[in-house]
């Protein structure tokens, strides 16, 4: 290929600025000879030609092929309704096609098990294409794909065509989608979440489920294509598993979308307690600290010291005293509290048994009661003597207090039961000086003391729980008594029990996926075998894992998660009631198995922006648009044909360059140029005259 090129000898725009002043100075001289300023200009010019150094250019080497990249979807969508043999199908035919047209054919593909982000696979698949060679792209996929296509349009110079493979008229398809779900919520009260029911080709209403933690919670006629939102109590803390989940369609390309999964955690606000202490003692103040020293608990504290039938012998005016609000607390507001203890307290006759029996049906609807007893507890004025009460208590007096030191000690439950397992050993912790002997009717027994003697007794008592702490001599431990002992930590997880954290369950499952991808499974129990553990993956498939054990009361085992998403783990507990848990990497929800309808939608605009053309291939043997090679310029695209514009790229092996104007033709010809005018302003042989 010859042409002629320039390599300036000077910059361009010094160049002008000479060229200008040069013809400036010519146009003086323009009164005095009009045939010297000619020639003056034509030297300027000359001299211009001369420093822009115009030269003939003779390439020699090769025409390259031009590159046709066909980007193949690969996602899980695909799979769905043969799509994935008609896309593979479409992109051998395509490829010979265009082998034949004699195009260099680069096939890439694209899409994962969770997304097909086609603006990441256009900016990675092409980032070893020689632009300049590159001549259309081709697109097969369903059409489902992201990225943000307007921006990547708006960097492409050639044509997108578009073979969206599977039938759109044909396809059925029902799904749920969240538009929205809070993150957290408050325990005691609802959240609301919204839903939409998406069925193309169906109007009305359809039957979906709700459930709760894997149980149903409610079914309601919800309208299709309509936001909907449902309303969901939270009646205790932890990971809420929520579902909406509807009927499948008969024929529809997968159910895995009929049901949208969402996790919230429900956290208390206030822990309301209501602490109530009879005898006065050391152990009360330690109560007080700590509940005090827990911003997040609203402590109301009584302590009642005169009998009911005590007349006093001061005026009323006179005492610093109130009457205890028994009607108030034990009628009116005992649900309002979480947790009640009794801390040292007898029986006055300021309660009556009617509020016993309150105090007991607040325990089998969910509430917790907390006993700290002392020496008073093995007297008449005890609270085992209340019949009213007494049905609830996992312990009973079986003699009066020994006075003897003692070292609290974990029990073979103990070592496995959360509230005590990991707070060390109790060889370091000091001795206890009072226990009050007791007959364990149910429960478990945590913490012993002398010859086994239970010492902390633990027992759920219908939808509630209570706890039984054998001794009032706690308070040795804060106060360092013989080395001292865990005393706060202890009082905190009985505490937390009480309320039913999840953390301190004694059955209790949970899951934690790491940065490198993998789900650390943690199982807690108190018996010396778990059954396996089913987790389901957020494409909903399942995988068994066995678990080890790894300390006492702890079993573990690690699975792979490197597909983000939302991982749910089931497994039964002793009762052969479910266990779930909850471990969420990355987003909760795929956008593969949320959308799987073939569509055109997204990918007609991104192609007509770049002058390309999209087809519909309903069968694996249908027919594919021509393929017409175009020249640069022309209409890439029309009506069942695809356009592939010529690049006339070729690869360079030599180059050869001979200048046009050397130095010797151009000072001689701005020389000559100047001599004549300086001739014709001179005029001898008129001047002679």
């Amino acid at each position: 290929m010859t042409g002629l090129s320039l390599s300036p000898l000077l910059p361009i725009p010094f160049i002008l600025i000479l060229t200008v002043l040069g013809l400036a100075a010519a146009a003086f001289r323009i009164r005095i000879s009009r045939a010297g300023f000619i020639f003056r200009t034509l030297a300027v010019l000359a001299g211009a030609a001369f420093l822009l150094s115009p030269q003939w250019r003779h390439t020699e080497g090769e025409d390259v092929q031009d590159i046709a990249v066909i980007l193949e979807d690969q996602s899980r969508s695909l799979e769905f309704g043969g799509r994935d043999e008609i896309a593979q199908s479409a992109a051998d035919r395509l490829a010979e096609t265009l082998t034949d047209q004699g195009l260099d054919v680069r096939r890439i593909g694209f899409g994962s098990r969770t997304e097909t982000n086609l603006a990441n696979a256009l900016t990675e698949g092409l980032a070893d294409i020689p632009r300049r060679r590159l001549s259309a792209i081709t697109v097969i996929s369903d059409g489902q794909v992201q990225g943000d296509l307007e921006i990547a349009a708006s960097r492409l110079d050639v044509p997108v065509h578009s073979l969206v493979t599977g039938n759109p008229g044909a396809e059925r398809d029902r799904r749920v989608e969240i538009v929205s779900a809070p993150r957290f919520g408050v325990v005691g009260e609802t959240v609301e979440l919204v839903f939409r029911i998406v069925s193309p080709g169906e109007t009305g209403t359809l039957t979906a489920t709700l459930s709760v933690d894997g149980e149903p919670y409610t079914t309601a006629d919800l309208a299709i294509d309509e936001d909907v939102t449902l309303t969901v109590p939270l009646h205790r803390p932890g990971d809420r598993l929520i579902e909406l989940a509807l009927e499948p369609l008969p024929g529809e390309l997968t159910p895995l979308n009929n049901r949208a999964v969402t996790a919230l955690t429900a956290v208390r606000d206030r822990l309301r307690v209501l602490l109530v202490s009879g005898e006065p003692h050391a152990g009360e103040r330690v109560w007080r600290n700590i509940l005090k020293s827990d911003p997040a608990v609203d402590l109301v504290h009584f302590t009642i010291l005169k009998p009911a039938e005590k007349v006093p012998v001061a005026r009323e005016e006179d005492l610093n005293l109130i009457q205890f609000p028994h009607v108030e607390l034990f009628l009116e507001k005992l649900p309002d509290f979480d947790v009640l203890i009794f801390d040292r307290y007898t029986y006055r006759g300021v309660l009556q048994a009617f509020e016993f029996e309150q105090i007991a049906r607040y325990v089998e609807r969910g509430g917790a009661v907390l006993i700290a007893a002392g020496p008073e507890f093995a007297e008449r004025g005890s609270l085992a003597n209340r019949p009213n009460l007494d049905y609830i208590l996992p312990a009973t007096p079986s003699g009066a207090a020994q006075e003897n030191a003692f070292l609290p000690t974990q029990s073979e439950t103990g070592l496995r039961h959360p509230v005590t397992r990991t707070l060390g050993s109790s060889r370091d912790w000091g001795r206890w000086l009072r226990l009050l002997p007791a007959q364990v009717r149910r429960g478990d027994v945590l913490m012993t003391g002398t010859n086994d003697q239970p010492l902390l007794v633990v027992d759920r008592v219908g939808d509630g729980r209570i706890a039984m702490l054998l001794s009032d001599h706690i308070w040795l431990w804060a106060r360092d008594f013989d080395g001292g002992g865990p005393h706060r930590e202890l009082l905190r997880r009985l505490v937390h029990w009480l309320m039913q954290e999840p953390e301190l369950e004694e059955e209790a499952l949970t899951g934690h996926i790491t940065p490198e991808g993998v789900l650390e499974i943690t199982r807690q129990s108190l018996g010396d075998e778990v059954p396996a553990v089913t987790i389901i993956t957020p494409e909903g498939d399942e995988e068994t894992v066995t678990l080890n054990a790894s300390s006492p009361g702890e079993f573990t085992a690690t699975a792979d998660a490197s597909l983000p998403g939302l991982y749910r783990l089931e497994t039964l507990d002793p009762d052969g009631d479910v266990l779930f848990a909850l471990a969420s990497s990355g987003e909760e929800h795929i956008a593969e198995i949320d959308a799987v309808t073939t569509t055109t939608d997204i990918l007609a605009p991104f192609s007509e922006a770049t002058g390309g053309s999209i087809t519909t291939l309903t069968s694996a043997s249908g027919t594919l648009p021509n393929i017409r090679r175009v020249a640069p310029g022309r209409e890439t695209s029309g009506t069942r044909w695809m356009g592939f514009p010529r690049r006339n790229t070729m690869q360079i092996e030599a180059v050869r360059i001979r200048p046009i104007l050397t130095p010797w033709i151009g000072f001689g010809l701005m020389g000559g140029l100047l001599l004549l005018a300086w001739l014709l302003e001179g005029q001898p042989w008129r001047r002679n005259h």
